[in-house]
Formats: structure tokens, sequence, C-alpha cells
């Protein structure tokens, strides 16, 4: 599909286009001023930037699990890190600001009308607020995310392009640059299957060509092709296809989460559109085939599936119905430029909006920060192990302390442990008191690990082998004073 164009003369569409990006850098620069930090993955992305080591020396794992999952962002991290000097607060904050303008410019190359994509972004945010949260946290999923806006835009339009065609070769460069800046290149293929459902085989075996074409290259790019793009697939399983509990599964790989509002929505901006929706016609429609397809998926399975792939899909269908609506209207000059200021307040307002905390959470203060003159003495020494039943203790300790030496049993997914340490994590979260789900842990403990756990200030976690110190974030830190038999972690 070509990029639609503006009746509007090329002075006209400039200023609009610039309107638009100044919008959106308006939005980032609103949410990162009251002083936002993610809780999660950005935190480590930061940190392994800095720390010059590998994941194998950082995490106590399955030596084939650790690999790094995201080598091209982690490149481009450590590139800025080199050429700035800047630490991994500022490279936090530059992923932030940065996968959200990517997200939000995506849109802008498949409509007439950038309001129209400003307008649906903002209702689908108001109506569900951990949409723009999940854009927010600097993960590079949403490079994969833009991606889908793009792919799904370049196959609106029905059309069988030649095999060697720039469309096949961009497929192919950017599908190339997404497996290697943040990997799970298998969910690329969902697109190419959208448009085979849709009756366009033809059309669906070259793209699907381009795209494992991309995801080799990037593979390839690694260095270990073959080790990465199984891993990856090996990576999924140990994190959706073993059993677990509810509560030792990061939130977004737990089911049915999403409102139902969003749908509300995409349905009346149909029927504004003045067309016709017929059912042949969504039959045949990829984006919105995708969108319904991985929405009930992340109803029934794994509500990631909605927000990384449901989402944009649902969005950039919403945008193109009022696009469509908005070019019968034919707007004079005057009232498109009072629609887009009323697009960019509403835009702005609605993202900025600090709701419930949002945007002043710093999501660095859930590990062993350095807030106290006794926090050397609270972290494991070197060579030691840092034990805990969170992910967000690993995420921000190693993100305060990123040349620490010592490794951690917990990492940034428990898929990534060992058989026996996971089956420890998993007991954690069950009917056992501590001292016995975590009594293979503390066995094997030595005077220079640490065991962090969450409790309040007067009530110490009932483990009287381990001696015990309240470090002010409602956790504590156990350690052993001398040395016990057992098997140190290796």
């Amino acid at each position: 599909m070509e990029i639609p164009r503006s009746n509007f003369r090329p002075s006209g569409r400039l200023l609009f286009q610039l309107v638009a990006f100044l919008t959106f850098v308006g939005a980032c620069l609103r949410i990162l001023a009251h002083g936002y930090l993610p809780p999660d993955d950005a935190l480590r992305h930061a940190a392994f930037a800095v720390s010059g080591r590998s994941w194998d020396q950082l995490l106590v794992g399955r030596p084939e699990a650790l690999f790094d999952q995201s080598p091209g962002w982690h490149a481009f991290l450590r590139l800025l890190h080199a050429v700035t000097g800047w630490g991994p607060e500022a490279l936090v904050l530059v992923s932030v600001g940065l996968c959200l303008l990517l997200f939000f410019l995506a849109g802008l190359l498949w409509v007439r009308h950038w309001e129209a994509w400003v307008l649906t972004l903002a209702a689908f945010f108001l109506m569900d607020g951990s949409l723009i949260q999940r854009l927010a946290l600097g993960r590079p999923f949403v490079v994969t995310a833009a991606l889908l806006v793009c792919l799904l835009g370049s196959v609106r339009t029905p059309g069988l392009r030649p095999w060697w065609s720039r469309h096949h070769l961009g497929w192919v460069a950017a599908c190339a640059l997404a497996t290697w800046i943040h990997g799970s290149w298998y969910l690329l293929l969902l697109v190419p299957g959208a448009v085979l459902l849709a009756g366009r085989w033809r059309e669906a075996l070259r793209l699907g060509a381009a795209l494992l074409a991309g995801c080799l290259l990037g593979a390839t790019l690694t260095g270990h092709p073959f080790r990465f793009a199984l891993g990856q697939v090996g990576h999924l399983w140990a994190a959706l296809g073993q059993p677990a509990t509810p509560k030792g599964l990061a939130m977004e790989f737990l089911p049915g989460l999403q409102p139902l509002l969003p749908l509300v929505f995409m349905g009346l901006a149909a029927l504004w559109n003045r067309q016709q929706i017929r059912l042949r016609g969504l039959q045949t429609d990829a984006t919105f085939i995708l969108a319904a397809l991985t929405w009930i998926a992340g109803y029934a399975w794994v509500w990631r599936l909605y927000l990384d792939w449901a989402f944009p899909a649902m969005a950039l269908w919403t945008t193109w119905q009022l696009d469509e609506a908005l070019s019968e209207a034919q707007l004079p000059t005057w009232g498109r430029v009072q629609l887009s200021a009323l697009a960019a307040v509403a835009f702005v307002a609605i993202t900025g909006v600090d709701l419930s905390g949002r945007w002043t959470l710093d999501g660095s203060s859930q590990g062993l920060a350095p807030l106290r003159p006794d926090t050397d003495a609270l972290l494991p020494e070197p060579g030691g192990v840092l034990y805990a039943t969170s992910m967000y203790v690993f995420y921000a300790t190693f993100f305060h302390h990123p040349h620490g030496q010592w490794r951690y049993v917990l990492g940034y997914e428990p898929g990534l442990m060992k058989a026996e340490d996971a089956a420890v994590y998993q007991a954690s979260f069950g009917p056992q008191e501590p001292s016995r789900a975590l009594a293979p842990w503390i066995r094997r403990m030595g005077p220079k690990d640490r065991l962090v756990l969450e409790g309040s200030s007067n009530q110490p976690p009932r483990i009287t082998a381990l001696s015990w110190t309240y470090t002010g974030i409602n956790k504590w830190v156990g350690r052993k004073l001398e040395q016990t038999p057992g098997n140190p972690a290796r």
C-alpha cells in the first residue's frame, strides 16, 4: 500500500506533520517530567549495557537459557553509554521516550489525517490505561509493535507485488532489525497468517517468506543464529509451557485482563464512517482478523497478546474508519486547525495525567538501593548469590548495582531458572511456611549470600536460620553469619 496523501498543499501537510511530531514529543516529555522510572525490564536492559558482563555471569540458571535475547537493543544502549557516558537512569529515560515516540510516529505513515490516529490512541488510552503504561515501559517489544503497525498498513490494500520489490526488501530489513533488537521472531509470522486467513494466500506466502528471511538475517546478526532462534522458542516454552501458579507468573502472562470498551469504540468509529461494514469485508480484512484473533487469545490465554498485538491492530483499524470519515467530511482549513488543536490537547492531557501515581512511580525502589549507610552490608559479597522471590528485587538491585560481583537466582524470568530453583520459587507462593518452602535455598546459602523477602517493619520472616535486617522498603534481608554445610549455587 502506498502512503496516503492529503489534499493539502505540501506546505500545509508539513505544518500538520510538525504539529503531530511536537504533540508526541510533548506527551513523552510530560510523562518523563513526573520523575517516572518503569518497574521492570527497562531497568535491567540499561544496567546490562553498563555492566559489561554476560547473562551467565549475572544469573544462576540453565546454561542453554542464559543468552542475550535482545542483542540489538543492548548494542544500542552500550553505544549510547560509550558515547555519552550516561548511566543506567539516563539510558532508561531515553528508552522510554524513544519507544513511545517510535510507536506514535509509526501510525502517521498510514493515514491522511493525523488527528484520526491521535484521537484513536487518546480514546484507547482513556478507556484502558494499561495500554499507555505498557508502551511507556521502555522495552524493545515496542519496536516490534511499531513494525506491526507498518506491516498492517502495507498490506491493507490487496495486491501481489514482485518477489524483489522494494516492499519485500523493506520487510526483510525491518524484520531483521526487529529480530535483532527484540527477539520473539515467531510472533511476526502472525501477520502473514492473518493475510492468509483473509484469503490472500499468494500475498501471505510472499510476506511470510520475506519475514522468515528477515528473521534469519536478524538471528545471524547475533553471531549464533541457530542458538538464538531456537532459544527464543525454548524461552517461550519455559515461560508459558510449564505448570506455574498465577502468582508466579508475570501479569502480562495472565489471561483476560482487558476491558470491553475499546471494542465498543471500534464499532462506533465504523458507524461514523458511514460505510457498510459487511461481514464479507471483515472476513477479507487482515488487520481486523489479526485484531480479533489476538484479542480473543489475550482474553483466553495470555494478556500480552492483547497488549502488544491486538491493541496496535485495533487502533490502526479504528483510525482508518475515522480517517475515511474525515476525508468524506472535507473539513475547511479552519475546521482542520480546530480539530488538530483539540486532538493535540486531548492526547497530551490523557497520556500525561498521573492517574493512581502511574507516572510518579519509581520502579527502582523495589531493590537494595543505596539509600542507607549500611546498604553495602546488606548486599551479597563478591562471589555470592542473591536469592529472592520477586523479580522486582532483581530489576531494581541490578539497576542500582550494575557492577556488583554477585549473581541472582531469580532474574527477569522464572523460566531461566534451574529446575530445582524453579521448584522452590513456585513453592514460595504456596501454603507452606517460608521456612519450609525456601529450605533448599537456606541450606545452600553461605556467608556471602543474601535472601530478600517482603514483610512489614515489625514482623521479620520466621526463618530462624538467618539473621534479618529491615531495609526500610518493606523488605527484609537475611544472611548466614557462619558457613554451614551445603552446596553453593553453581
